[in-house]
């Protein structure tokens, strides 16, 4: 078996890697790319105090309608079934 030899291989740079890498192809600016960043962090933070908030509460189990349920009560005419 022969390994098949390209002539796109001796043709490249080792810089060329480096070059395509460094290009922004969605042409954002620092500030867009720091406002992205931000918001990202924002929405970070509000995820981890909401799943704080939620470790706190009890599970309940919600039904049609968003009634809660005790899971003890429930019949299969309750979950419409």
């Amino acid at each position: 078996m022969t390994i098949p030899q390209s002539p796109a291989l001796a043709e490249a740079l080792i810089s060329s890697l480096s070059d395509v890498l460094s290009k922004d192809p969605e042409g954002y600016t620092r500030q867009d790319r720091d406002q992205i960043i931000a918001t990202y962090r924002a929405q970070r933070e509000r995820f981890a105090k909401l799943e704080k908030e939620n470790a706190s509460k009890p599970k309940t189990k919600k039904g049609p309608a968003g009634l809660t349920l005790d899971p003890a009560q429930v019949s299969a005419e309750d979950l419409g079934l």
